[in-house]
């Protein structure tokens, strides 16, 4: 049984505006007969990345007995806060132990975050009502300071049992910075620790001094020490992943709920408004047999960017949990609108509105919830107004002419063939990605840098490059939604040998282990062929000194020294670029340009010479390995769209 807002609570929530789906199946009280019986109530979130303000989003809703497509406004920091405040109130009016955690990445993503690093984020969550959050990587990106700052001003503990800062003269100190901690409630102890990426190091920037231990040797450890202290109830919460969630509770006995996060995973069945399952490997509230063959571990997550709140009631009997069930639930705004041609947003009509009002109430899984007014006002008074100079700065207009459906938008892939936003790009790959790329070689050719090539990986590409409602590219859209990480632009020198063994490395790991590692490139061409045998699966790679458009090119030269463009991050061999780090010709450049900053430079060149940003050929022609053809979108969205 799902969670669901009976009509009496539904009704008292609409009368004080607070519109929330948060209330859980209704829960017996534990019996003063049975003390070995407990109930207690979670609320989560995860990779909320720094979305202060509302995303959109498309369900499908069921008005007039036919289905509606619906656009709406979904999350954010204040409708994230009146979830879990109203989820903490219900508890204690049922008389239920109740825990707010977050499964981490709390940094990056938006706008707000460049301009305000994590002071932002300390602000608006210190109202949210938290008792716990882990670590995420991208908390790290910054480096080691902005997070620490995050840790003292925030008024919740944060967790992470395999992170060893005791060589770190800095995060030694921060005494907000702990394995776990125990809380509670009456004669009941529950255990909660925290467990981050083993591999921090190579996908984020921590300290050199600290150091990240084993994640299933850590978990079982840190179970046991919690036993030890008579603590027979455990939660942990984690931001590695759903599938090394599965992994712990295979390999860990007496880790009881597992609060996810770091794979973005919306877990649950949402066919009832026409978005599919969240996952294909797991439910909601999935309960895993850990390998003592008795134990179970219960597993939740929700989704990204501050779009839904879960909620899992977990019944414990003597110590295991029995029971375990529940929800996450969609967050939306009633500003509902219709697609009614492909182009225009309308919005509709009365009757309509109430139609689907009326079926979102109906739902369990997603709910009109109004914004915590205190954050409101602290994002619109204090945050906006750093922000807008930013935003608004038009640098010049981006157009498709390929493209059937939205001329204003260049598509972007992580893999081609798996669409993200816009067309599938099966055979090219993506077109954000070549402009990005592009753009890395011009920034660095115009100080004298005499580089080559540009290899950058697509997970640093975060979204398509789109023009605004007025038309327009505006630099807050590159700096806040495209390429958000602020990278700095690096310079690493490798044979023409290893540029091949490079390519080849880097798509089939972005294949088989982490789909963000896909190359993006520029002034290169060739074809993967994932058919081929490895170690020649990079097929007629070419140097194309001004361009592939401009044509000129020429067979790569195995021994010849080729100086390639890439992002400080990936410069280091992270993220499947080992070869970058370990055949390096000479010691890496770091040049001090920052990735979003050349990016509107680039396109604001391209403007003063009387250009658009136009579809330019990205290089690639990819042949799927047999292996990945299951993955790849079938039918091709947008096919007209593809070079």
């Amino acid at each position: 049984m799902g969670f669901y807002m009976n009509k009496t609570m539904f009704k008292g929530l609409l009368a004080t505006a607070i519109i929330v789906a948060l209330t859980g199946c209704n829960d017996s009280s534990d019996s003063n007969d049975d003390v070995s019986t407990f109930n207690l109530r979670i609320a989560h979130i995860n990779d909320t990345h720094s979305s202060f303000d509302p995303t959109s989003l498309d369900f499908t809703a069921q008005v007039n007995a036919e289905d509606m497509s619906i656009k709406t406004d979904v999350g954010g920091y204040p409708r994230v806060a009146t979830a879990l405040k109203n989820a903490r109130a219900m508890a204690a009016d049922a008389n239920k132990p109740f825990l707010a955690l977050h499964g981490g990445d709390a940094f990056q993503g938006s706008l707000y975050f460049n301009v305000l690093k994590g002071a932002g984020n300390a602000t608006l969550m210190r109202e949210m009502g938290l008792d716990a959050m882990t670590i995420g990587n991208h908390e790290f990106d910054l480096g080691d300071g902005p997070f620490i700052e995050f840790a003292n001003k925030i008024n919740f503990p944060i967790l992470a049992a395999n992170l060893d800062a005791s060589a770190d003269s800095q995060m030694s100190g921060v005494t907000n910075i702990k394995p776990y901690i125990i809380k509670e409630y009456g004669d009941v102890k529950v255990g909660i620790f925290g467990l981050v990426l083993e591999d921090m190091e190579s996908i984020s920037s921590p300290g050199e001094d600290l150091a990240f231990k084993g994640e299933v040797v850590t978990a079982q450890a840190t179970v046991d020490a919690l036993k030890e202290m008579g603590v027979d109830k455990v939660v942990m919460v984690s931001h590695i992943g759903l599938e090394r969630d599965i992994r712990i509770a295979e390999s860990v006995n007496g880790v009881d709920v597992i609060v996810g996060g770091h794979s973005h995973t919306l877990l649950g069945d949402f066919t009832n408004i026409g978005r599919g399952e969240g996952s294909s490997i797991a439910s909601y509230a999935e309960m895993i047999t850990n390998p003592n063959g008795t134990s179970k571990t219960c597993i939740v997550q929700a989704g990204e960017v501050a779009q839904a709140v879960g909620q899992a009631d977990v019944t414990f009997e003597n110590g295991d949990v029995t029971v375990c069930q529940g929800n996450n639930t969609l967050l939306i705004d009633n500003n509902f609108t219709h697609k009614y041609d492909g182009e225009t947003s309308e919005p509709l009509t009365e009757a309509d509105q109430t139609a689907a009002e009326a079926f979102v109430g109906e739902q369990n899984n997603i709910a009109i919830t109004e914004e915590d007014a205190l954050l409101r006002s602290i994002i619109d008074i204090d945050y906006k107004p750093l922000i807008e100079e930013f935003q608004g700065k038009v640098i010049g207009q981006v157009f498709d002419a390929n493209d059937p459906v939205n001329t204003g938008m260049l598509d972007h892939v992580r893999q081609p063939g798996v669409k993200r936003n816009g067309a599938s790009l099966p055979g090219t790959g993506s077109e954000a990605g070549a402009h990005v790329a592009a753009s890395m070689v011009w920034k660095l050719n115009q100080h004298g840098y005499g580089v080559h090539m540009a290899i950058t990986n697509n997970g640093g590409v975060r979204n398509d490059i789109k023009n605004d409602d007025t038309g327009n590219l505006t630099a807050g859209y590159v700096i806040g939604s495209l390429l958000y990480f602020s990278n700095e632009l690096a310079i690493v020198e490798l044979k023409g040998s290893d540029v091949t063994q490079l390519l080849e490395d880097t798509i089939n790991y972005s294949l088989t282990t982490s789909s963000g590692s896909f190359p993006t490139f520029a002034n290169v061409q060739f074809t993967f062929n994932g058919k081929a045998v490895p170690g020649e699966q990079i097929e007629d790679l070419q140097v194309c000194p001004n361009g592939v458009a401009a044509g000129s090119c020429t067979d790569i030269d195995p021994e010849m020294a080729y100086k390639i463009s890439t992002n400080a991050y990936i410069a280091g061999g992270k993220d499947g670029y080992d070869i970058f780090d370990t055949k390096k010709l000479s010691p890496v450049i770091k040049s001090g340009f920052i990735d979003n900053e050349s990016m509107i430079e680039y396109v604001e060149a391209l403007t003063l010479s009387g250009q658009k940003l136009e579809e330019i050929p990205t290089g690639l022609t990819f042949i799927a390995p047999t292996s990945f053809e299951a993955k790849l979108d079938n039918p091709v969205f947008k096919p007209e769209d593809n070079q």
